[in-house]
């Protein structure tokens, strides 16, 4: 029995494209993580043009660390930036911020925030962005650092959530 070099050279060339494409896919699968922990709701308020705004606004601590709604924080971005918009596609798992200045994509799939040609991996960071209700939750810091551009700080006093 005379084995076929060419054949088998093949066969091996096809497992190995079919073994790198399952190790490839395997590691950029999309994961969301679930918080089911419980979830507070605070009365946000917020200032600007010297009028006082007011919104409900679901946050919750984790290992030290808050997160907020970005469903609740649309209600302050619309105040910011009046061509504000907020798309979430299921499907890509991200939820959009698109803003008069830039876009800011939150991969809750992927545990990234991707904005103006710059991406975080809050994994890496020891953070998450989290799903629960329906709702995408990302660690306070990065909400200040990125769609608040370091200008506002929340802070969670009581029932309350005050951005200054």
């Amino acid at each position: 029995m005379k084995i076929r070099y060419d054949r088998l050279i093949t066969v091996g060339v096809i497992v190995s494209i079919i073994i790198g494409l399952f190790i490839y896919l395997m590691s950029h699968k999309v994961h969301d993580e679930e918080y089911n922990g419980k979830i507070e709701t605070y009365v946000a308020s917020y200032r600007q043009n010297d009028k006082i705004y007011t919104f409900d606004l679901k946050a919750f601590q984790k290992d030290d660390i808050w997160y907020a709604s970005l469903n609740d924080m649309y209600n302050m971005v619309v105040i910011m930036d009046k061509n504000a918009r907020v798309y979430i596609d299921q499907n890509k798992h991200t939820l959009t911020y698109q803003l008069s200045d830039s876009d800011y994509h939150f991969d809750y799939g992927r545990g990234r925030i991707v904005y103006n040609n710059d991406s975080i991996d809050l994994r890496k960071n020891s953070h998450d962005i989290y799903i629960s209700h329906k709702n995408v939750y990302v660690s306070v810091y990065f909400i200040e650092k990125i769609v608040l551009k370091n200008e506002k700080k929340i802070n969670f006093k009581n029932k309350n959530a005050i951005i200054e």
